[in-house]
């Protein structure tokens, strides 16, 4: 009989990069003999979205009922286990592992990003529960580190973000949204924003001084804003894109709503891609767009770590005028970096194979 996993994560809530880890996951598991459900907050969303089953993880008596029921519960993928954006969130998802320890379930940690966990509280049930989990596996060596530093004794696997299990698509259909916008052959740079606390209005000033002097320099870049977040995103990129779109023709804002699939292949299309997102990040590297970080978050500087890259920019202090400079030196040297980057790739993808091979043989 397969092994019933139960997949739980920050699903159902279409953050796209949230949703781009789902299907990581989806995709490399679905080769094995297991039977998946995920734990979501729009389950209909999610049934239509991966052809799977799915129940409501607001509803507490449907989420112990799902987990007395499977064989494994696998906490996948993202920054789950940290209380910088909420407490809450991290209480909810050491509880779910808590209630499959209590269950006598096999209990997962995989792909996840750790901390930072700055609560005392939460890092000492975070420690109570993970020393008790039957498997770690997390996503960067600073996540090991991290879990180390606080108290973790249990064996702890480092692999990379579950989207490198991605099956890949084409770039036909992110050709096919660009030519809407613009037909010429250029170069072409995406840009993912985010508003960051009490940050926004500087970053709209910044990021509208950058783009200026890419658009002045370089009237051959098209620039393309791209919401990864949509619902969140779309807002600050607006107000970036209403700054510019009177002086410039070449900068456009794809305000079509997208899935995993489609951005891929949008990303796909780009030269370089500038994002605030860590999965805008992930998913040009992944997709052979040269990426360029602008961090809130050390989950970034973590993946910037394993490209073997420093990560220059932060959203507290970073300048317009240097964030624009890195990007024109790197359009002179594109080619190259992009061929180095594609081979640097298959690292990645070859770590995401063997990673989801391991969690099999676990979990069988």
């Amino acid at each position: 009989m397969p092994v019933k996993v139960l997949l739980s994560g920050y699903y159902g809530y279409n953050n796209i990069g949230d949703e781009a880890i789902l299907k990581g996951l989806i995709d490399s598991l679905q080769v094995y003999d297991v039977k998946l459900k995920v734990l979501s907050k729009n389950p209909e969303w999610t049934i239509k979205k991966y052809s799977v089953e799915s129940a409501d993880r607001s509803n507490l008596w449907q989420v112990l009922k799902e987990i007395k029921n499977c064989d494994v519960l696998l906490s996948g993928g993202g920054s789950l286990l940290q209380d910088v954006t909420s407490s809450k969130s991290i209480i909810y998802y050491l509880m779910i592992l808590l209630f499959g320890i209590i269950f006598g379930k096999k209990t997962i940690i995989y792909s996840q990003g750790i901390g930072p966990i700055k609560g005392k509280f939460n890092r000492k049930f975070t420690k109570f529960v993970l020393n008790r989990v039957d498997y770690i596996n997390v996503r960067d060596n600073n996540s090991h580190d991290y879990l180390r530093k606080i108290g973790i004794k249990k064996d702890i696997t480092v692999t990379t973000d579950t989207v490198f299990g991605i099956n890949k698509p084409s770039l036909k259909e992110g050709q096919g949204i660009i030519d809407n916008y613009s037909k010429r052959d250029s170069k072409k740079l995406g840009v993912t924003i985010i508003n960051w606390k009490d940050l926004g209005d500087r970053t709209v000033e910044e990021s509208v001084k950058l783009l200026k002097i890419i658009l002045e320099e370089k009237p051959d870049v098209d620039i393309f804003l791209i919401p990864f977040y949509y619902h969140v995103d779309l807002d600050i990129l607006t107000k970036i894109y209403n700054r510019l779109k009177d002086d410039f023709e070449n900068i456009y804002l794809v305000d079509k709503y997208l899935h995993v699939d489609g951005y891929l292949s949008l990303v796909g299309n780009m030269d370089i891609y500038l994002s605030m997102r860590l999965h805008g990040l992930i998913f040009a590297t992944l997709m052979g767009a040269y990426p360029i970080g602008i961090s809130y978050d050390p989950k970034i500087d973590g993946f910037m770590k394993e490209l073997n890259r420093n990560q220059n920019f932060y959203v507290e202090d970073f300048d317009g005028e240097k964030v624009a400079n890195e990007i024109l030196y790197y359009l002179e040297d594109i080619e190259r970096l992009n061929e180095k980057l594609n081979s640097d790739v298959e690292y990645f993808r070859n770590m995401a194979k063997e990673s989801a091979e391991n969690l099999y043989e676990f979990i069988r």
